[in-house]
């Protein structure tokens, strides 16, 4: 069912990669461009301000043997747009010096082609003086041969790039869309698993309810004392129902983001003493010793949600623990974090199962009670509630020798 997702994601990546490879590209292009441009234009320019300057050494600025060697060509023009001299010599025919001659009164910078030739030139005006007469105007004229090279050798290797760019962009593609789709598809299983363990444990107690509601109309005769265990098992089976939609929701909740925390001060050992207190009278039915020794510690944190992650740890403890077992918590602050411990002397988790007790639903003895185990979701919504205050929840368990809780909060 991914396929057409990862088919679009493929595209999509592929199709953003090449176009910033090739944005990419074409920016250097420009960039060498405008610098190559910009760099004969700052050479034309100071030329012109130079000659400007030593117009009394005409002859010796612009000589032959000077400029042989120079990109720059000099086009000396009399009165009447007559040509006087082309330095260096034989560089254009007078075809080409006639093409110049329509610039002779343009100011600034211009640009012309002549065949497959570019050129960029200026045209400056001189004053007449014994000098440099009868020369009225000086044009110099730059050939863009190199830079013209330059920009077709990098045009050229910007094309091979932009072609290969298209099998980089495509691996690119699939690369990114495969680590996308790693966490698209463990939410999907996650999912998949969740609606049909909930489907399951649902299952159930809807049919032990329609079980024992068919047997009261067996007999419609009977007194309420009469059919009072059928009640009660109906009623068991509502209140795990109730139980169950409740920590789906939290759960549901917790996914989506849309349960809030409500940060503020708070006495952690006034709420453990608190939980535990509740749970003094099942401690004492089922024959379990349970004590608290916890440290006055103060927090920053939500009261319910913490009240509820030490309701489930306690209740998992004294639920798991035999008769004339011990359930101890401790409470003390390490180093600005609240450190609480919950050590019973239960049955235990074995090695195997210890790695997956977070998980939702996860039984690790498929023989236990259901009743016993409860909904499923217990350490699911306790690791969540520890993980949204920034604290960390860990388990120490071996079969037979009981279960070590470490829940570790900061205090803000």
């Amino acid at each position: 069912m991914f396929t057409k997702t990862k088919r679009r994601l493929v595209i999509t990546n592929s199709l953003v990669f090449f176009i910033l490879q090739n944005t990419f590209g074409a920016m250097i292009y420009l960039y060498t461009y405008y610098s190559l441009y910009h760099q004969v234009d700052n050479n034309l320019l100071e030329k012109k301000n130079h000659l400007l300057h030593e117009e009394e050494k005409f002859g010796t600025e612009l000589n032959q043997e000077r400029e042989e060697n120079h990109r720059l060509v000099y086009l000396l023009w009399e009165k009447g747009q007559k040509l006087n001299k082309v330095i260096p010599t034989n560089t254009f025919t007078k075809l080409d010096t006639e093409r110049f001659a329509e610039f002779l009164n343009a100011k600034g910078l211009q640009s012309t082609s002549i065949g497959a030739n570019s050129y960029r030139l200026i045209t400056i005006p001189i004053s007449i003086n014994k000098n440099n007469a009868p020369l009225q105007k000086i044009q110099v004229i730059y050939n863009l041969k190199r830079e013209k090279e330059m920009l077709s050798h990098l045009l050229i290797v910007i094309g091979f790039g932009s072609i290969l760019s298209v099998f980089i962009a495509i691996l690119a593609g699939i690369y990114l869309a495969n680590k996308a789709l790693i966490p698209i598809k463990l939410s999907w299983e996650k999912q998949q698993q969740f609606v049909a363990d909930a489907s399951h444990e649902l299952r159930t107690p809807l049919s032990v309810m329609k079980l024992n509601l068919e047997r009261l109309f067996r007999h419609p005769d009977n007194t309420i004392e009469q059919e009072s265990e059928t009640i009660h098992q109906a009623i068991q089976e509502i209140n795990y129902l109730s139980k169950m939609s409740s920590d789906l929701l939290t759960l549901a909740r917790s996914d989506s983001n849309q349960l809030q925390l409500m940060h503020e001060t708070i006495q952690l050992d006034e709420i453990i003493h608190q939980v535990t207190k509740g749970f003094n009278a099942l401690a004492i039915l089922k024959g379990v010793h349970l004590k608290a020794n916890i440290a006055p510690i103060q927090m920053i944190g939500d009261k319910e949600r913490l009240k509820q992650l030490f309701v489930i740890l306690i209740d998992n403890a004294i639920k798991y623990t035999k008769e004339n077992g011990s359930v101890s918590i401790k409470g003390s602050i390490k180093n600005s974090r609240a450190v609480i411990e919950i050590v019973d002397t239960g049955i235990g988790i074995s090695r195997e199962d210890l790695p997956h007790i977070f998980n939702r639903y996860y039984r690790g003895d498929k023989s236990r009670n259901r009743h016993l185990e409860g909904s499923g979701l217990g350490l699911s919504i306790a690791e969540w509630i520890v993980q949204s205050h920034s604290g960390k929840i860990r388990v120490k368990s071996n079969i037979g020798e009981g279960t070590h809780v470490f829940v570790t909060l900061p205090l803000s």
